[in-house]
């Protein structure tokens, strides 16, 4: 760092005298006019808007230029608020990256203090900071030291809520709260890609945060239409490699914690020949649709390694891998690497693979392609990777965009951060017919028990095999992630995906409608007997409760760890007051064993003609082999029993 001069957690940036090299997009001219007249053009002592985005549509960039030109080079005072490590680092880069007089003409330098667990706590706070940057937990735990060394001296305060879709949760309302009360002019901006996840009422309550609306917004279709972003377009695959086998759930936290596979299960994917050679295959088997694709690797071993095989099969390719890193663990890249860039930006190069190296800052537009074969736990890091691959037409880039993520079983035991994720109900093209994996990794491993409980002739199913098939597949599922607490007082991300069936969708609808009734409203006396519901050490309360809704009122299908979802349900309205999105299952028909056991038994087929079918149908539909995890004989027995109910029906019908 340059241009910054580092205290424990204070940086002291001095403002660079250069004129601005940047080139806006025009929603972020757009973005920076709409907040000029919603914000500069009136005198708001009260102020609360959202700027809305798409993942990649350069939010930070937008808020931050603006606030450095409009708040910190008039000596005022701002904080800016995100809920993980990573979006803490990303705003100080671009703090840092725009400090120049272009924007900030009237100061030489600011202070610029970093909150969180990891870069210092609240207790460092001090009357001259400038800009504060801080994880919202970081900030919350010490709001009086907020209070008396910084709020009580400074009665213009600008906020910036970075991810604003969860400011409805306590800690977010709690810190507003205590600036609103000490400040006499206090405004907010927040930034977000998804600001209304589902029904209408979630709009309502962030309406009460953000009483102005949507100061901004763009969709991601726009910007694609524009050409400043390319088409994404989503492709997974399987490689069936187990690399979580032994991984315990403790283990397992501390992955998802720091974003690092340990060292012997990076070794083990590094050198898995299976795996790498279906790496390279995908590549060969579509290499004028893929044209020129950047590889993430996941260790300097395995980078190597790629690079050998896909050299060995005549690919134009090289590696990059980082030379140690600076001050926020970002890889430093050296003279050869740079060589290397250089000729992959010219064409001299079809592959580039690179670890650590190529996630932000480097410009490479016309890459078409990207290859995910490194597992994240970071959304920002999924970001970055995907990002290289989404520059458009109009910014130099490409019309498409492949995202091809290669991914392992891990048991269901790690929450990894997908490009679905980022883009799931922005209109984003998936290749569904290659992307089982999707489907698949969302089904409890309980499940495929169930199967499995079907193919062993030594176990009783017999009342599992009267349900209709259908209707052990879900409908869809909620998915939402919630903030748990390590002993050590850090937190990390548990992803929940509840699945929802035919016989407990309504139980479902009429449980987020009565959470929605009672978390509505702030400290409703709902929401508190709801709290001492599940705050019981005894499941019966919480069974009676769920019965009440319809929920064990019919076995039409599994009931698969229904008292641990809903408790996960109860915490996100805790935290959010709101219901979590729901996804429905397109794909549903394409495993509906019943059409198939139907058509068997309409054209009379049996002993190698049947046999003939079913292989065909099993090879032809990736769905169905994700769905049975990979198992033809769950698959033939499944079929073998809906048989048996068209030939046999009064066999079910007790």
């Amino acid at each position: 760092m340059k241009s910054a001069m580092k205290k424990k957690n204070l940086v002291v940036l001095k403002v660079k005298g250069i004129q601005d090299d940047k080139q806006l997009y025009l929603h972020q001219k757009e973005a920076m006019m709409a907040l000029d007249h919603s914000i500069m053009n009136k005198d708001n002592k009260r102020f609360a808007g959202l700027v809305v985005l798409p993942t990649g549509g350069g939010k930070t960039e937008t808020a931050v230029r603006w606030v450095l030109k409009n708040v910190i080079n008039h000596n005022k005072k701002v904080i800016w608020l995100a809920h993980r490590r990573e979006l803490i680092e990303q705003a100080f880069a671009s703090v840092e990256k725009n400090a120049i007089t272009a924007l900030v003409d009237k100061r030489k330098h600011f202070n610029c203090r970093i909150i969180s667990g990891e870069h210092g706590s609240a207790s460092t706070i001090e009357c001259n900071d400038d800009f504060i940057i801080a994880s919202k937990d970081s900030l919350y735990r010490g709001l009086h030291h907020l209070q008396e060394k910084w709020l009580k001296y400074h009665k213009e305060v600008f906020l910036v809520i970075d991810e604003a879709h969860r400011a409805t949760a306590k800690t977010y309302r709690k810190i507003m709260e205590s600036i609103d009360k000490s400040a006499k002019k206090f405004q907010v901006i927040g930034l977000t890609a998804t600001p209304f996840r589902t029904a209408q009422y979630e709009k309502g309550l962030l309406k009460k945060v953000f009483p102005n609306d949507i100061v901004y917004q763009v969709s991601l279709r726009t910007l694609i239409s524009r050409g400043i972003l390319a088409q994404p377009i989503l492709k997974t695959l399987q490689t069936y490699i187990n690399v979580a086998e032994d991984v315990s759930e403790e283990e397992a936290q501390l992955i998802e914690k720091n974003d690092t596979i340990p060292s012997d299960i990076a070794k083990f994917i590094a050198k898995n020949k299976i795996r790498n050679n279906r790496i390279v295959q995908e590549y060969i088997d579509n290499k004028a649709e893929y044209g020129k694709t950047l590889i993430f690797a996941v260790s300097q071993t395995h980078a190597v390694v790629l690079n050998k095989l896909f050299q060995e099969r005549g690919i134009r390719s090289e590696y990059v891998i980082s030379n140690g890193t600076d001050l926020f663990g970002k890889g430093i890249v050296s003279d050869s690497n740079k060589e290397k860039i250089k000729r992959f930006k010219e064409n001299g190069l079809d592959v580039l693979i690179n670890v650590n190296i190529l996630t932000e800052g480097t410009d490479i537009p016309d890459t078409q392609t990207v290859f995910l074969t490194r597992p994240t736990t970071s959304e920002i890091l999924m970001t970055q990777m995907v990002g290289r691959a989404l520059r458009g037409e109009q910014a130099g880039g490409t019309k498409n965009a492949y995202i091809v993520s290669f991914v392992d079983d891990w048991q269901n035991k790690i929450a990894w951060i997908t490009p679905e994720k980022l883009y799931v109900g922005q209109g984003v093209w998936q290749d569904c017919e290659n992307n089982p994996a999707s489907f698949r990794r969302l089904l409890p491993l309980k499940q495929i028990e169930q199967f499995a409980k079907i193919a062993d002739d030594s176990i009783d199913t017999t009342e599992l095999e009267k349900i209709e098939f259908i209707k052990t597949v879900p409908l869809g599922f909620y998915s939402f992630s919630l903030e748990k607490i390590n002993e050590d007082g850090s937190t990390f991300n548990k992803s929940c995906e509840v699945l929802v069936y035919e016989n407990n969708k309504t139980a479902f609808k009429k449980l987020m409608d009565k959470l929605t009734e009672f978390y509505s409203i702030p400290n409703a006396e709902g929401a508190k007997k709801i709290a001492e519901i599940f705050a019981d050490a005894e499941d019966l309360s919480i069974i009676s409760f769920l019965a009440s809704f319809g929920f064990y009122s019919s076995n039409d299908s599994p009931t698969i760890n229904l008292i641990d979802d809903v408790k996960d349900i109860v915490s996100h309205f805790e935290a959010n007051r709101t219901a979590p999105p729901y996804i429905e299952f397109k794909e549903r028909e394409q495993v509906n064993l019943s059409i198939i056991a139907q058509k068997v038994y309409d054209m009379e087929l049996g002993g190698k003609k049947k046999k003939e079918f079913i292989d065909e149908v099993w090879l032809r539909n990736s769905f169905l082999q994700a769905y049975f995890n990979h198992n033809k004989l769950y698959f033939r027995k499944a079929i073998d029993n809906e048989l048996l109910k068209l030939e046999e029906p009064e066999l079910y019908s007790a």
